[in-house]
């Protein structure tokens, strides 16, 4: 029998815990540049003289590279090692954090989010593989997503009171700088995480299939933005359309043919893996959508400060973080599509509420509803990137989580071109937030039935095969 020294021993044991805490660095990173930014908008509205359509960008362009470079992030992973993509990803995001911070003008703005796009794009997937790595097991690793999760949920809450505080003390450029510290921590931490995770050296790099996938994103959300100024007739619009289709079956195309695919096409033949990914880009616009929406109605509708709008919001995101804790808790009792479904039925309530709202929208009518879209959210999205993980082999542990990433990612920035269109007549932004609202109403709805109806499939295999092996 072969005996096991006392200290590696040890560094096996805590391995899990602390490659928890090393990825939960990139989560807080990652939405905490989501939800400080929003409370910022007004001040760089009027620090940078943007209007709706540059605020808009503002937060898509940090979203939509994200999801355009994420699945050659998870791919790079697996090729390279995700703890050295990992490392790769937090010194842009201090790059990146340093450039928006230091931005002169919009377009540099523009330019230093998308950096921080990049950073993003490589820090999430590789975090996942790390997690998935370091707990194999269904139920452990299921616990562990919920945890870093919750993680992000913390960022969620924290990221609008700091951006309310430092608003108050310095100008919004201060939103950005906050990341530095953070950025080098994670650095010096990644250096305790085994090297070796998720080495896969016989892959290569898809360059074809990461330019036509991120051509196609970004021309579609970029003509989801300009056709409110534009119209939806006007010739450059249409040509966008027409090229970002094109792309994006030029992507299939590729990817079909390559003999190492940034994404494999086979993974969307397990429908579970298929409708899932849907329900998480459904979910992601209808909620980051909803955030957009209701941080621009709090600042521009209601009048609010910077802070008194983070407090505004806070509910919601504490709600959120909340949410991820009791889905970790309940993750090795509870199967995960079980928590999504609870999840969805809880923020179809809130977003009805708002949908339902009476004119004038006083705080305490939707103050309800935010709560609940923000438990909703909490419980049910860990689950889905666990359902998601646990329909793949392993070792495409990188590039599956980069598909969930994209997914979310992609239905942010998607939500937020969209509903950002409904509120362009300054007067009416609360009727804005209501058509919002009842558009993410009726997408909680679907992905309500499609979840039950995979579950009941499950369930109905389950007992075939019992009656089998009887």
């Amino acid at each position: 029998m072969t005996e096991v020294a006392p200290g590696r021993e040890s560094a096996e044991r805590d391995h899990p815990r602390v490659a928890l805490l090393v990825t939960s660095i990139s989560y807080v990173l990652v939405i905490l540049d989501t939800s400080i930014v929003n409370v910022a908008l007004e001040d760089i509205s009027r620090g940078l003289a943007t209007d709706i359509t540059g605020l808009q960008w503002i937060v898509t362009a940090y979203v939509v590279v994200f999801a355009s470079m994420v699945l050659s992030g998870g791919a790079l992973g697996d090729i390279f090692g995700a703890r050295k993509i990992y490392m790769v990803g937090l010194v842009l995001f201090t790059m990146a954090s340093l450039i928006a911070g230091c931005a002169p003008s919009l377009s540099v703005l523009i330019a230093g989010r998308s950096l921080q796009g990049v950073g993003a794009a490589l820090l999430v997937p590789s975090a996942l593989a790390l997690i998935t790595h370091a707990s194999p097991e269904n139920s452990t690793r299921a616990r562990a997503i919920a945890l870093w999760a919750a993680c992000g949920g913390a960022a969620q809450v924290l990221g609008p009171l700091v951006g309310g505080l430092l608003l108050a003390v310095l100008d919004w450029r201060s939103i950005f700088f906050v990341n530095v510290p953070i950025c080098l921590a994670g650095i010096w931490l990644t250096l305790r995480i085994d090297s070796q995770t998720g080495n896969h050296g016989g892959r290569r790099l898809d360059l074809p299939g990461q330019l036509s996938a991120a051509f196609a994103m970004i021309l579609i959300i970029a003509t989801l933005i300009e056709a409110r100024e534009f119209g939806w007739s006007n010739s450059g619009i249409l040509a966008a359309l027409a090229l970002s289709a094109t792309s994006t079956l030029a992507f299939v195309i590729i990817e079909r043919k390559s003999k190492s695919p940034m994404l494999p096409l086979s993974l969307f033949w397990n429908p579970v893996f298929s409708w899932i990914v849907f329900t998480v880009l459904s979910g992601s616009a209808a909620f980051f959508g909803m955030l957009f929406v209701m941080n621009l109605y709090f600042l521009r509708g209601a009048g609010y400060t910077p802070s008194q709008t983070a407090i505004a919001m806070a509910p919601l995101a504490l709600l959120a973080t909340t949410g991820n804790f009791i889905s970790s808790r309940l993750a090795r009792m509870i199967h995960p599509m079980s928590l999504m479904l609870a999840g969805q039925t809880v923020r179809l309530i809130g977003f009805a509420g708002i949908a339902l709202a009476s004119a004038g929208f006083s705080y305490p009518l939707i103050a309800l509803p935010l709560l609940l879209i923000g438990l909703g959210g909490g419980l049910g999205a860990p689950m889905a990137t666990s359902v998601i993980l646990s329909t793949i082999d392993k070792k495409y542990a990188g590039i599956a989580s980069g598909v969930s990433t994209a997914a979310g990612q992609l239905g942010a920035a998607t939500g937020v071109a969209i509903f950002g269109a409904f509120l362009a007549d300054s007067d009416r932004i609360a009727d804005g937030a209501r058509i919002a609202a009842t558009i993410s109403t009726a997408s909680a709805a679907f992905a309500i039935l499609i979840i039950w109806h995979l579950f009941r499939e499950r369930r109905r295999t389950l007992v075939n095969a019992d009656e089998i092996n009887r």
